[in-house]
């Protein structure tokens, strides 16, 4: 995008003078608003603000739509190097757009497609009304604002070509009622999003031919991208999937989260025992080998503070940042995979250098083979409870000398007998997280001389065994039995929450 600033012209025209009155007109009434001291104004009176600041908005977008529609008739492409974005050395009027009023991609395009569907069009010397008359009369009425007049006539573009033209005048003036609240007794109008879900309905009703056609498109659209370089030590990744797999992620996300997000009354006489009703989620619930005889005992571990007060853990994460924790688990479960692809014969496994120095001094960082930012040494830490380390001893010239052997991952056995005795989810009671998704723990580290054997270890969910790792929970063995000490600050207090 070419970003030199074109030099508009100044103008007397009247219709510039009278913009011109109004915006001194609102840099006045700005004055009598005091912004800074809002908090000063009854609750009622605040509303009454939003509200007509909001109208006030919407008769603005009138106007900004209507310039820059015409300024896109303008930039025609016909009109070659004679264009107005041309002229402004701009390849297309979005982008002069964008420069003259200071606003993003998407709402420049926004304004430019609304205008040609609220405006009057000519056409061979004959002037036609708009695509969308309702919309338009409500539009410049300043009842709906851009984005619901988008939001209609996008849904109803789509139906237009095979839709009846009764119907969908009928189809527009409805949504319009329903969005600027003419067609409600108690004139409340409907916001945004709920008039996109009734434009959608109306849409699929018109055109119930075009329904598959659509979901075809929008399957060949899912894409999925992941970033190689961290931002903040973050990995930034996104996507589109399709709606049945949307549905399916948050039916998993809503189920394993439930427990966590319903307000409830906490006696801190309960019983600890947790009920597990999505354990079989993720394959938690899958057959246990038992050798030992251990199916059956798992009842999860004990919960201690460090003054022995009683009560349960409180979870001070986020919403966001528990469905993240239940991403992590659904990779560590797919990783862990009888059916996942395997690599030259070995599951897909995340290779980590770090070298005999940082694990000597616990300080530094380590590589991460295909990311491009270092991995510092707590994030090692939490990876080397439950991985296999490969000692490779370099020459000063980088090459490989010799290679050690030393395993302290915990086969799928340990990993079986683990959750028959501490159940099917994380150890730390409470916690929903299926045991497969789960890390495996050394309670005493393996660095400190602690076994890899089922006395020492215990499954612990990402966000859990980070704690562990931070020194925020200690874990000790009592009676075969991990027993989780945690400071008095993160205890939940027995009241509705």
């Amino acid at each position: 995008m070419n970003t030199s600033v074109a030099v508009l012209p100044v103008t007397d025209d009247a219709e510039i003078v009278a913009l011109g009155d109004v915006l001194h007109h609102l840099s006045e009434v700005l004055e009598t608003l005091d912004l800074d001291h809002l908090d000063r104004l009854t609750s009622d009176t605040v509303l009454s603000v939003v509200a007509q600041a909001a109208a006030l908005g919407r008769g603005v977008e009138t106007v900004l739509v209507a310039a820059s529609q015409e300024v896109a008739v303008r930039s025609d492409a016909v009109l070659g190097g004679e264009g107005l974005a041309a002229r402004m050395n701009y390849p297309r009027a979005s982008f002069l757009i964008e420069q003259v009023a200071g606003v993003s991609s998407a709402t420049a395009s926004r304004l430019i497609r609304v205008g040609s569907r609220t405006n009057t069009r000519v056409t061979v010397g004959q002037t036609l009304p708009p695509l969308f008359p309702h919309v338009a009369e409500a539009f410049r009425a300043g009842m709906i604002s851009v984005e619901t007049a988008d939001v209609i006539t996008r849904e109803l573009t789509l139906a237009a070509p095979r839709a009846d033209v009764a119907h969908l005048e009928v189809a527009e003036q409805t949504l319009v009622g329903q969005a600027a609240g003419t067609t409600d007794q108690h004139g409340l109008p409907l916001p945004t999003d709920l008039v996109a879900m009734q434009a959608r309905a109306w849409r699929d009703r018109l055109d119930e031919k075009g329904i598959e056609p659509r979901a075809e498109k929008a399957f060949n659209n899912r894409d999925f991208w992941m970033s190689r370089t961290a931002k903040d030590g973050l990995i930034r990744f996104g996507g589109h999937v399709t709606i049945d797999v949307g549905a399916k992620l948050h039916a998993l996300m809503d189920a394993i989260l439930s427990s966590r997000t319903q307000p409830r009354f906490v006696d801190e006489n309960a019983d600890d025992t947790i009920d597990f009703p999505v354990a079989e989620m993720l394959g938690a619930n899958e057959p246990v080998d038992d050798p030992v005889g251990l199916a059956g005992t798992g009842q999860g571990g004990l919960v201690r503070t460090e003054s022995g007060r009683a009560g349960k853990v409180r979870d001070t994460r986020s919403a966001g940042q528990q469905r993240a924790d239940v991403f992590a688990a659904m990779i560590d479960a797919l990783a862990r995979s009888a059916e996942v692809p395997t690599v030259s014969g070995a599951a897909p496994t995340v290779v980590v250098r770090v070298s005999a120095d940082v694990l000597e001094r616990r300080s530094g960082t380590a590589d991460v083979v295909g990311i491009s930012d270092p991995l510092p040494y707590s994030a090692v830490q939490q990876i080397l409870c439950d991985s296999d380390v490969v000692p490779a001893y370099l020459d000063p010239g980088g090459g490989v000398v010799a290679l050690g052997t030393t395993k302290r991952a915990f086969h799928r056995g340990q990993r079986m007998a683990m959750i028959a005795r501490d159940g099917p989810t994380c150890a730390m009671p409470g916690c929903q997280i299926p045991a497969t998704g789960c890390e495996g723990h050394h309670v005493v580290r393996h660095s400190e001389g602690g076994p890899t054997s089922v006395d020492n270890g215990v499954l612990l969910c990402w966000f859990h065994h980070h704690m562990v790792d931070a020194d925020i929970f200690t874990i000790t063995m009592e009676n075969g039995t991990p027993v989780f000490t945690i400071p008095d600050w993160l205890l939940r207090k027995p009241y509705f929450r």
